[in-house]
């Protein structure tokens, strides 16, 4: 136990009235944070846990395929490469089907061969829609009748 007058009291009186300043300040800045604070110390129960609400998880907004369809493989690997391993999750699991759980262990290098094989895949799917050079002659309308 501290003494009335001892160097470490001092010491935790400043540490706690910088706390406590800081969080006044913040309280002011946000109104989530004011009401959660409103909440913890009006509540008569000393064990109650406060629940913060969730946040939606926040999307990458980088589409790999469109950044394929405008720029090269070497390019999109490049900027693939600039970005970290819970980023290159987030894309894939996004432009995928496979779940974060599956995405847990998986190399930084091996996160980008799949984005960048997702986004060919998916590119060149469209495209075969758009075959240009063969023009597919549309059945007749005329049953029976000779061409």
């Amino acid at each position: 136990m501290l003494k009335p007058n001892s160097p470490n009291l001092k010491k935790l009186e400043v540490k706690l009235k910088n706390l406590v300043k800081c969080i006044l300040d913040k309280a002011a800045t946000d109104s989530e944070f004011s009401r959660q604070l409103e909440e913890i110390l009006l509540s008569d129960s000393l064990s109650q846990v406060i629940a913060t609400p969730k946040s939606k998880p926040v999307k990458s907004g980088f589409k790999s395929v469109d950044y394929l369809d405008q720029h090269d493989e070497s390019k999109l690997r490049e900027e693939l490469n600039s970005k970290t391993d819970t980023e290159l999750r987030q894309i894939l699991k996004e432009e995928s089907n496979r779940k974060a759980k599956d995405l847990k262990n998986v190399e930084h290098q091996q996160l980008i061969d799949d984005i960048v094989a997702n986004a060919n895949r998916v590119l060149k799917q469209g495209s075969s829609f758009l075959q240009v050079g063969e023009l597919v002659k549309p059945p007749s309308n005329n049953f029976g009748a000779a061409d």
